[in-house]
């Protein structure tokens, strides 16, 4: 099996299903294990004007030629730039790049020094979750979220389960310490919600072999509940 291959069949499968969804009326909220399903969902909402806010413990900036583990969904954010597999996102129904400008990455704590000079070239917003820490969510995140909203008032929503600190929910067996509590991540959902129009979101990569007291897992409900209230 190919895993690009198949990665990218079930983007094509998920970008008519979220299209589905939205011509319906309703809110796509996308359940996913691994992170590069986002250009799926991209796809699927089909805006050139739309706008990325991304929740994850990495970077997930790479491309092939940068990368030094090959990892795709270590790619993802890069995918949705279109700046990699450019042949194979060609084949997405309705995919539409991001500019870096209308990006933001809250929460990085392991980023590689290559992914950092591209988010500076590309013109995205970095959060760090220290300052969020210090500052406080609202405080912390206002001056990205103003950025990205003279480019844009509607976002994708994209929240890795690594994003919350270990000791209180861990998702996966490599999250790094330093993360957000879950209710500093609700907090930034809710300023988010409130500055933009969410027209899709994801909850993406918890291992239920890492989450054995299934903290991970209901922290992503509370996540769930907070994007998409109507569907509790």
């Amino acid at each position: 099996m190919n895993p690009v291959k198949t990665a990218f069949d079930v983007n094509r499968l998920l970008a008519r299903q979220v299209r589905a969804a939205l011509d319906d009326e309703k809110f796509p909220l996308v359940l996913a294990g691994n992170c590069n399903h986002c250009v799926g969902t991209i796809a699927g909402i089909q805006r050139a004007d739309l706008g990325v806010v991304w929740f994850d413990a990495h970077g997930n900036f790479n491309t092939p030629e940068t990368s030094t583990s090959g990892y795709l969904d270590g790619m993802a954010l890069a995918l949705t730039a279109g700046d990699c597999w450019q042949g194979l996102l060609d084949t997405i129904p309705g995919f539409i790049p991001v500019a870096g400008n209308r990006m933001v990455h809250i929460g990085a704590r392991d980023l590689d020094a290559r992914e950092v000079a591209r988010f500076s070239d590309c013109g995205a917003s970095l959060v760090d979750p220290a300052a969020l820490q210090a500052l406080g969510v609202r405080r912390g995140l206002e001056p990205a979220l103003r950025r990205l909203r003279r480019h844009t008032d509607r976002v994708y929503v994209h929240v890795d389960m690594d994003i919350v600190e270990p000791g209180e929910a861990r998702s996966k067996a490599f999250a790094p310490d330093g993360g957000l509590t879950v209710a500093q991540v609700v907090a930034a959902l809710q300023a988010i919600g409130e500055t933009f129009t969410i027209q899709a979101a994801a909850i993406a990569a918890c291992d239920p072999d890492a989450d054995r007291q299934g903290r991970a897992i209901s922290a992503g409900m509370t996540f769930a509940q907070a994007l998409a209230p109507e569907t509790g």
